[in-house]
């Protein structure tokens, strides 16, 4: 019955939403999120690891990607103009430092090689760690690497041979990694 009444939730709230947009949020947040709960805490022993499917918790992964994009404007939205359409383009305010796409694919291909490394690991306790560590890693060398690419481009000063308090949390941040990364791989 909650199910049914989480589903009917979802249903209604996008039909509510263009007249009464603050109760199709309410309706579709607030109260569809409630039913859900209240669903899953009814229905708890099915839920256990041992029962769960992986197809049905990757469907259910996006399922729950989609209802929070969708969901995503402020609640307070004032009405907003709509954009001239015979204004010109936004031109870019400076052009890329040399090597700088070079830099940030090498890191997305760094990032998807660790990423396709920890599917690697075969004992399940082990691989959800793998896969945990694997994203931080490559969440984090994808910025340092756009980070990189975008500091090249900057004039250097006098005092551009100090590190600097933003180059030594980078460098921590990847020895953090580098030190998490070892560790998953000792535990293959």
């Amino acid at each position: 019955m909650a199910a049914t009444l989480a589903f009917l939730c979802g249903i209604a709230a996008p039909l509510l939403a263009a007249s009464h947009r603050r109760a199709a949020r309410h309706l579709g947040i607030s109260v569809f999120l409630a039913l859900v709960t209240l669903t899953w805490l009814l229905a708890s022993p099915s839920l256990q690891p041992s029962r769960l499917d992986p197809v049905r918790a990757a469907i259910g992964g996006i399922a729950w990607g989609i209802f929070a994009l969708s969901w995503r404007d402020r609640w307070d939205v004032r009405r907003q103009l709509e954009p001239d359409p015979d204004a010109p383009l936004l031109q870019a305010r400076a052009h890329l430092p040399p090597l700088a796409t070079v830099v940030v694919a090498f890191g997305a291909l760094v990032s998807l090689a660790i990423l396709v490394l920890a599917w690697r690991v075969r004992d399940p306790e082990r691989a959800l760690l793998a896969q945990a560590v694997a994203v931080a890693c490559a969440v984090a060398l994808i910025t340092a690497a756009a980070g990189v690419a975008v500091a090249r481009g900057r004039r250097s000063t006098a005092g551009a041979r100090r590190l600097t308090h933003r180059a030594v949390r980078q460098l921590l941040v990847l020895i953090v990694f580098a030190v998490l990364g070892a560790v998953v791989m000792m535990l293959r």
